[in-house]
């Protein structure tokens, strides 16, 4: 063999020595995560530098024999460094990591939906609210529902690395005192109301309409100290019990006279369509023989209760009837049934609310007293501006101030009264 030959015998011996080096042998890598999407960077044998090997998941990536560092990379979570995975020669290598994070996870659901949501005094959006970016800690969350017929609602949150909150919130309704009785309580929830009221007679109206005034030595006043137990039943039910403590200063003063405030024991039961925000009110009132600090009859009184608001002005209408049954002093005797309306309207100052109401009270039937019949009709028309303040969502404080405008063969009057609610969730 001459030396051209040997020499290009020479050249393809190691052109075949460089490719037998060259094709080196692989096996797989199957590499799943949680949560998915994450990128996955990678140093292999014999190349130090970093390189993008895909997202996961990765199904039985191909690659050389050897040892290598892998990186799983994702958004809002911390770097994930997986160190020396070994690629063996045809085999898959399949692996499954949970990456975490150095965020927290919170999703907020409110009820009614849409409600504004605060976190640490920043708005961060309406309900239905989603956040994986939440920074561990302690945090103020606060709910704000865009009517005003309902209460914002606190809570704190102590959010952890990693963690997931999700809470599901239902406002409550703003619950005022027994004065106006509003709709019915959130389903499970107890409330206690306590008040005192005053009210003081400046005169009364003859059958003409002419107003006549009490001597300053007879003058007839009143203190009622009731007190009233409701309780929030399943499908938008109540049930409240009223027990009155009266103290008259006049014995004469006995006469089923129009009133506004409370003078018998009473038991009721309201239903709630709370679709539209109206409700209907069945109470029982009991009536004590010769009583002279009460009505001395039954009476039955129905109501139809109805809210609305709009921004930041809250509305409520009542409209209703009682019937009054015969006395039980002299069963001839009929008191006479009547009429009453309500309407009030109050400006949301959280967590105050100034309003103004007016209140109607209508008498429509004759008196019997067992000999003849005597005219008694006559109606009450009484504006009560006040003030309702709200405590911590629990505890609602009342004040208003009623007196007669006009009236017809009934007493006038002014007063104050103050009353304090406290609500308990039970459930």
């Amino acid at each position: 063999m001459n030396r051209l030959g040997k020499n290009a015998f020479g050249l393809a011996a190691l052109i075949l020595l460089a490719a037998a080096v060259t094709v080196r042998a692989t096996g797989f890598l199957t590499l799943e995560s949680s949560p998915t999407g994450a990128e996955v960077w990678y140093t292999g044998p014999d190349d130090p530098d970093k390189k993008y090997l895909g997202d996961t998941p990765l199904d039985n990536r191909e690659l050389p024999v050897g040892r290598y560092n892998l990186w799983l990379i994702l958004a809002s979570h911390d770097t994930l460094a997986i160190p020396d995975v070994y690629i063996a020669e045809g085999q898959v290598t399949q692996m499954n990591r949970e990456i975490p994070t150095h965020y927290g996870y919170l999703e907020v659901n409110t009820d009614p939906d849409s409600s504004e949501i605060w976190l640490d005094g920043v708005r961060i959006g309406p309900s239905p609210y989603v956040n994986n970016l939440v920074l561990p800690g302690v945090s103020q969350l606060k709910v704000m529902p865009r009517e005003a017929i309902f209460k914002n609602t606190t809570r704190n949150l102590n959010v952890g690395k990693g963690d997931s909150i999700r809470l599901v919130l239902a406002a409550p309704y703003r619950d005022k005192s027994f004065f106006q009785e509003n709709l019915s309580l959130p389903t499970w929830r107890f409330q206690l109301e306590a008040g005192v009221q005053y009210r003081s007679n400046t005169g009364f109206y003859d059958t003409a309409g002419k107003k006549v005034k009490f001597s300053s030595d007879s003058l007839p006043y009143q203190w009622d100290f009731p007190v009233m137990a409701r309780l929030g039943l399943p499908q938008g039910f109540e049930i409240h019990l009223q027990l009155p403590f009266n103290a008259h200063k006049d014995p004469r003063f006995k006469t089923d006279t129009i009133s506004v405030f409370p003078a018998n024991m009473r038991a009721g039961v309201k239903y709630t369509y709370r679709p539209l925000n109206v409700g209907f009110d069945m109470t029982y009132g009991l009536g004590f023989d010769k009583s002279t600090v009460a009505l001395d009859h039954d009476f039955l009184a129905l109501t139809l209760i109805g809210m609305a608001s709009k921004g930041k002005i809250l509305g409520e209408a009542q409209a209703g009837f009682e019937f009054h049954f015969s006395s039980k002093a002299d069963n001839k005797l009929d008191p006479g049934d009547m009429a009453f309306v309500h309407a009030q309207a109050g400006y949301l100052l959280d967590p105050l609310t100034p309003y103004l109401g007016v209140s109607g009270k209508f008498k429509l039937q004759d008196d019997y007293n067992g000999k003849a019949v005597t005219n008694s009709d006559g109606y009450l028309l009484i504006p009560e501006p006040g003030l309702i303040v709200d405590v911590a969502d629990l505890l609602s404080l009342q004040f208003g101030v009623p007196f007669t405008i006009v009236g017809k063969s009934a007493s006038s009057y002014w007063g104050i009264h103050l009353s304090a609610s406290v609500g308990l969730p039970l459930m």
